[in-house]
């Protein structure tokens, strides 16, 4: 087959664009057609991020967004990076930073000073004489979103400066996936000069899939000099900006403020407006960001550092909540995941339940508008399947990658009826539960047909497209199930955790089944029930007799597609146990287990086992930690009544922690152990931070020591053994919301245990204390 890179490339000299005639860059398009873009690596660069609705911005501790680099550094907006450099300059040279943050999450500030250059006069400017603050701020719009940013340079010289203040600006125009690394062949689009006015710089690209993506910059001050640019040799695109600044001494201050708006198609092309020097307003932002948590559960402690443990997990589910037509979706991470996930979404929806449904309830509505329709093996679709991941860039709308969405994922169909349930639990809503049953039988009809294929009774995966991913489990590296040899196991591929979840869901919804009645599910809503209780019984049965193994005294991590159990001791039978499929007999020794130092690396549980022969602590799935996982498996040892262990890794993931910046869990660290040389958790080089999951890990693992099980529909709490860990002495939970009413509660720990106390109450709800 012909490469298309290999095809003569047409380019016009002039495309129409708004009605305007803008003149093609030929060269700049010419050589992006013919390349394939760079892969992602590892960087050096310590990653900045800011983020609101839908655009971020990853960049740099010294306030820069640095060209070329391939950590992902850029201003982003549906799946596009609209700047890829935007760096600034004082008298030729860089800036020197003196601190740096983004705990706000919207918002970031840089303080630095300057290095020492000498003027056309012959003057020395000392370094440490001049101070450059640079404030960035992400602000939603009706089109979208925007940045302003402020950068204010102070001189203290007893002497006036006059110097050159240079502001670069890059943009690629890349889709996410060619950040990441992408290696398809991907039709080219064409690069549009920049258009420059006295207050403006444009970048323009009009893509393959015919839509105009443009980033515009406006400024505060006219410019004294501006220049278009192109760097061919890394596809981008831009302008040099330039000012001759005099800046008085003893104290004398220049700002220049930025609006930067990507948008498509024409939307955000006019914005402007307030780019006075007033214009961001720290303390406003700061009360903003104080505010945004609304009617959420307030929570306290008499532990500061477990105050911002959990705090932050808050605000980084804020942040990573980006809105829907049906409401907030969880997106699940920065920088290469800030898109919807199906089972991501899920699991963070059912970690935040304690905050408030509004997250969950849109979550599943979100995936219900998008639950698959119809045969489509490019996509992996199937009737009534939940998606994986939905795209909206350039690559998934030419058809380069299936994300359109992709519905790759055997589990997020099961989790979206365990979500449903959970949520009703949480707020008795059964007019929620009747909206949505039409989805949840179509889920039910599609476990039974498309995810138990062969009727074995298990529900297993295989990849109908050659472009989509080959593992579908939250495990969906290539190499994330393989034999002890380092086979890797064939399709389908029926996963542990699965099992539990469709266990877990049918369960659940034979329970809802009876709520709604003949009227809602249909004539013998009864046998409905009994029918879902009686395969979920039948489910159980099966998996501890096929999971099973004997040799290991463990359960394998799936069957292939010979139903060889596959051997590899890992995290997964973990998950198994938070569903409630495990065999109760074996619950002691399979929570003895994962605590064991071969599982528990001291700060989490590893997803594999470092005594088996495919681990690896640098793997992405095959010995690393993840915090969500860790979690789901430290809630089903407290459902399961060992509370005490379960707060054996809430102690530990709460260390790690400690060890970050903002107290942020990050997506996954290094499985090595925290005995010996490694004092500290080493970190995973491309992990995403925040990451949906991550952030909701506090939540999750304070869900389960405190034992909280609602039953809005009953107008009850149930607290559960309530166990707070050895390091923690109270927790006060302020208008925890079940049902209508809410409840604060203040959880005291003492030799004798922990005890509860209700220290207000608003509407119907009794508090129930269960030994």
């Amino acid at each position: 087959m012909t490469d298309p890179r290999d095809t003569a490339v047409v380019i016009p000299t002039a495309l129409p664009v708004l009605g305007a005639d803008l003149p093609v860059d030929v060269e700049l398009t010419g050589r992006v057609a013919a390349t394939a873009p760079a892969v992602a690596r590892v960087c050096a660069h310590e990653r900045q991020t800011v983020k609101r609705g839908e655009v971020f911005v990853v960049g740099h501790t010294d306030g820069q967004v640095h060209p070329g680099c391939e950590c992902g550094q850029g201003v982003y907006y549906r799946d596009t990076r609209y700047l890829s450099g935007l760096t600034a300059r004082l008298g030729g040279r860089p800036f020197i930073v003196l601190a740096s943050t983004a705990e706000h999450n919207f918002f970031s500030r840089m303080e630095g000073m300057n290095d020492a250059w000498t003027l056309p006069d012959g003057r020395e400017v000392k370094r440490e004489t001049m101070h450059i603050g640079r404030t960035r701020v992400v602000e939603e719009t009706e089109g979208g979103g925007v940045v302003r940013e402020r950068i204010e340079i102070t001189n203290y010289n007893p002497f006036p400066v006059e110097a050159p203040f240079v502001l670069e600006l890059r943009a690629d125009f890349k889709d996410l996936f060619e950040v990441r690394g992408f290696l398809g062949v991907k039709q080219s689009g064409t690069f549009l000069k920049p258009v420059l006015t006295p207050d403006a710089a444009e970048m323009l690209y009009v893509g393959a899939d015919a839509r105009l993506r443009h980033t515009v910059v406006r400024v505060s001050q006219p410019w004294h000099t501006a220049e278009a640019g192109a760097w061919p040799e890394t596809h981008e695109t831009g302008a040099t900006l330039a000012w001759d600044v005099e800046i008085p001494g003893r104290g004398g201050t220049w700002v220049v403020e930025l609006l930067i708006a990507p948008g498509l198609d024409g939307a955000g092309r006019t914005a402007a407006g307030g780019l006075d020097a007033a214009s961001i307003d720290t303390a406003r932002l700061e009360s903003l960001h104080d505010a945004h948590h609304g009617e959420q559960t307030r929570f306290s402690s008499d532990h500061t550092g477990f105050d911002t443990f959990l705090s932050r997990g808050v605000a980084d589910l804020a942040m990573l909540a980006t809105p829907t037509p049906h409401g907030p979706y969880p997106t699940a991470g920065i920088p290469w995941y800030t898109c919807p996930f199906g089972r991501d979404g899920l699991i963070t929806a059912f970690q935040s339940l304690p905050l408030g449904p509004e997250l969950a309830e849109a979550t599943l509505r979100f995936l219900a508008a998008h639950q698959g329709q119809q045969v489509d093996g490019f996509r992996d679709e199937e009737p009534g399947k939940i998606l994986h991941e939905l795209r909206l860039g350039e690559l998934a709308a030419l058809g380069e990658v299936p994300h359109s969405p992709y519905y790759g994922t055997i589990d997020a169909t099961p989790l979206w009826l365990v979500l449903l349930h959970e949520t009703w639990r949480w707020t008795g809503r059964e007019e929620l539960v009747r909206e949505l049953w039409p989805h949840a039988r179509r889920a039910l009809a599609w476990i039974d047909e498309f995810g138990d294929a062969d009727g074995d009774g298990f529900v297993e995966y295989v990849r109908k497209g050659d472009k989509g991913l080959a593992n579908q489990g939250w495990k969906d590296s290539h190499d994330s199930v393989q034999h002890p040899d380092g086979s890797y196991a064939e399709a389908p591929i029926a996963l542990a955790e699965v099992q539990g979840y469709v266990y877990d869901a049918k369960r659940r919804m034979a329970e809802l089944a009876r709520l709604l009645g003949d009227s809602v599910c249909g004539p013998n809503a009864k046998e409905l029930a009994w029918v879902l209780e009686r395969e979920a019984g039948q489910l159980k049965r099966a998996f501890n007799d096929k999971f099973w193994c004997d040799e290991d005294g463990f359960y394998a991590i799936a069957l292939d597609g010979q139903k060889r159990r596959v051997r590899a001791k890992t995290s997964n039978p973990g998950h198994a146990l938070w569903s409630g499929i495990v065999d109760e007999r074996r619950v002691p020794g399979l929570v003895a287990d994962m605590l064991g130092p071969a599982m528990f690396n001291g700060w989490g549980i590893r997803t594999m086992s470092a005594d088996a022969p495919n681990y690896n602590p640098l793997s992405y799935h095959n010995g690393t930690v993840w915090p969500h996982d860790a979690a789901i498996v430290a809630k089903g040892m407290a459902d399961a009544g060992f509370k005490d262990e379960a707060n054996v890794v809430f102690g530990g993931l709460y260390d790690v922690s400690l060890h970050f910046p903002y107290q942020r869990l990050p997506e996954l660290f290094c499985g090595f152990p925290r005995a010996g040389r490694f004092a500290k958790p080493v970190p995973y080089p491309v992990a995403c931070s925040p990451q949906a999951w991550a952030a909701g890990t506090p939540l999750l693992l304070l869900t389960g020591a405190l034992g909280l099980e609602p039953a809005a529909s009953e107008g009850v709490l149930r607290l559960r053994r309530p166990t707070l860990p050895a390091w923690l002495g109270s927790v006060k939970l302020t208008g925890l919301r079940v049902g209508d009413a809410t409840v604060d509660l203040v959880f005291q720990r003492s030799a004798s245990g922990t005890t509860v106390e209700v220290t207000g109450r608003q509407g119907e709800l009794r508090v129930e204390i269960i030994a």
